[in-house]
């Protein structure tokens, strides 16, 4: 007996990967398929041996595959636990993106859980895990530069200011408000170019917020977390360095300083001191404020600077001078987006990869591949009895690959893969992965 889990390996190549050999050592289960054919997936269990008679550093297990890409591209998937127990590839003469020939991609290990590796493109273009995330849309304008924005698949963060607890009300927590690990420019840096950013109006300035109506106790309860000028700073420090296209969805606009109990959306006139305060960001995008962005091209967003976009999801809000320079009402990039309501994987899933089925053909589809916590859970997570909502993100984000890569077709595929606690390049590596399979 020992510690199980499983490894996801994604082949979003136009190659089969052939099984040239296998080794193991002490290990309890270890055994991958012979083939693992193009734009397919599989899952393999592998489980070490903790006998009381053998010494559990000595596991050790190899599995060998060739791409069939007419270059003998070559890597192997190894088993070691002299530190701990840890999957990795070795890039033996494989170059994808972000790993060199003769590299080593640590994936970790997950007792009962899931890590995986994605490798996605052909010879000469390979990309997937450990991707060069800052800036993986220039990198691949090859395959997407002349795709319209409504057929590309991006990545995207949920509530997305929410790394850091700057205030709260008196039922708030970090476990029950904050949503990421790391700030804005943090999760651009991971690959991350659709944002969901909750304004708040607290103490007179603005902040993201993560807040909700409680209607048992008659209050609102929430936190705030990043300020919008920090949003600000961030985002142009990203883009200073990287032609990038940077999406941010603003709504639930809240001021918060009108009394607990009657929390209320922003007057025209806060909208406007937002806007005054966002306009400090660099590379606006400037086009009709009643055009259809996703009709547009990813080259004529980037193809020679970063752009930057605001989509305002209350339509009884007026862009006034804005419009159309940076900022545009939410119609002009209309997006599907209606999360589960879950807090367990198996039933978000099927309710996302549902909703993919019936919308995903003819919507800009956002898969809401997010958790969320139970009355139970919100209330108890302080005291470590139950899940905080990036313990369950963290559940979620493992099963990624395993879950969605065999539910997608060319007629129905995510948009944007939006998820809670970013803190890996792991779904913009999903979303080349996807790119490469339905658009190549």
């Amino acid at each position: 007996m020992g510690q199980g889990g499983f490894i996801t390996l994604v082949n979003s190549t136009d190659s089969d990967w052939t099984r040239t050999g296998q080794h193991a050592y002490q290990m309890n289960a270890w055994e991958f398929p012979d083939t693992i054919a193009a734009k397919t997936s599989t899952r393999v269990y592998v489980e070490w041996d903790q006998g009381i008679f053998h010494d559990q550093q000595d596991d050790a297990a190899e599995v060998y595959y060739t791409i069939n890409d007419g270059h003998h591209s070559c890597f192997q998937i190894q088993a070691r636990a002299k530190k701990g127990f840890e999957l990795q590839v070795v890039f033996d003469n494989l170059v994808s993106s972000g790993n060199p020939a003769g590299s080593t991609l640590r994936l970790g290990w997950q007792h009962n859980g899931i890590v995986s590796f994605i490798l996605a493109g052909r010879y000469g273009d390979y990309t997937g895990s450990n991707l060069q995330s800052a800036d993986w849309m220039s990198q691949n304008l090859a395959l997407l530069g002349d795709k319209k924005l409504r057929d590309v698949c991006i990545s995207g963060s949920h509530d997305s200011g929410m790394s850091v607890y700057t205030s709260g009300t008196a039922f708030a927590h970090s476990c029950n408000t904050l949503t990421q690990s790391a700030n804005l420019q943090g999760q651009l840096i991971l690959g991350a170019r659709y944002f969901d950013i909750r304004p708040v109006i607290s103490d007179g300035d603005y902040y993201t917020g993560h807040y909700s109506e409680i209607s048992q106790i008659g209050s609102w309860q929430g936190a705030n977390g990043q300020s919008i000028a920090s949003v600000v700073s961030d985002i142009n420090a990203f883009v200073a360095h990287n032609n990038e296209l940077v999406i941010l969805n603003l709504s639930h606009a809240l001021n918060t300083d009108v009394g607990n109990a009657h929390y209320r959306p922003f007057t025209q006139t806060e909208w406007d001191g937002l806007f005054d305060a966002l306009s400090g960001l660099s590379h606006l995008y400037v086009a009709d404020a009643n055009s259809d962005l996703t009709q547009l091209t990813l080259n004529q967003f980037i193809s020679g600077s970063a752009a930057v976009l605001l989509l305002v999801g209350d339509s009884n809000v007026e862009l006034g001078a804005h419009a159309g320079k940076g900022f545009f009402p939410a119609s002009s990039l209309p997006v599907y987006n209606s999360y589960a309501d879950k807090n367990t994987v198996a039933a978000m899933t099927d309710n996302q990869l549902d909703k993919m089925q019936q919308h995903a053909p003819e919507d800009y589809f956002l898969l809401s591949w997010t958790l969320t916590q139970d009355a139970t859970q919100a209330t108890t997570c302080a005291l470590g009895v139950t899940s905080s909502i990036k313990a369950l993100a963290d559940e979620a984000n493992q099963n990624l690959a395993y879950l969605l890569y065999p539910a997608i077709t060319p007629q129905a595929y995510p948009n944007i893969i939006y998820t809670d606690n970013l803190i890996n390049s792991d779904a913009a590596a999903m979303a080349m992965a996807v790119n490469w399979t339905v658009l190549s």
